[in-house]
């Protein structure tokens, strides 16, 4: 498995990579799932920043906007919060998705999805 990893990850996408990589032969699916957790990682990132407004973040939003002066900009940030919880509930799932082995080598074993849950028990 080539071990640099994917172009286009930020710096926590990168190092996640790494470390799984660095770790663990990986087969093809594990390989896209990874790649698609390190965005997830960085995706993240860029939502905290948001988050915790971060002026290059807020900056980067405003970027070539020609304002009159004395003018004054509002941003609404609708559903960032949401979207931040909603992916790191993904990228957990995602990382179990990988069965990695823990220390002693043990893979978690596989579960069958589960059935439809009906009303009464049955």
């Amino acid at each position: 498995m080539p071990r640099r990893p994917p172009t286009g990850l930020g710096k926590a996408g990168r190092a996640l990579w790494r470390d799984v990589a660095d770790e663990h032969d990986l087969d093809p699916v594990q390989r896209v799932l990874l790649v698609e957790a390190c965005r997830m990682v960085d995706r993240l990132d860029t939502l905290h920043a948001v988050l915790s407004g971060e002026p290059a973040v807020w900056e980067r939003l405003l970027a070539g906007a020609e304002l009159p002066a004395g003018s004054a900009v509002v941003v609404y940030v609708d559903g960032v919060l949401r979207a931040a919880n909603s992916t790191a509930d993904t990228l957990k799932k995602t990382l179990a998705s990988l069965r990695l082995p823990n220390k002693s080598g043990r893979r978690p074993r596989r579960r069958p999805p589960r059935g439809v849950y009906v009303a009464g028990g049955r």
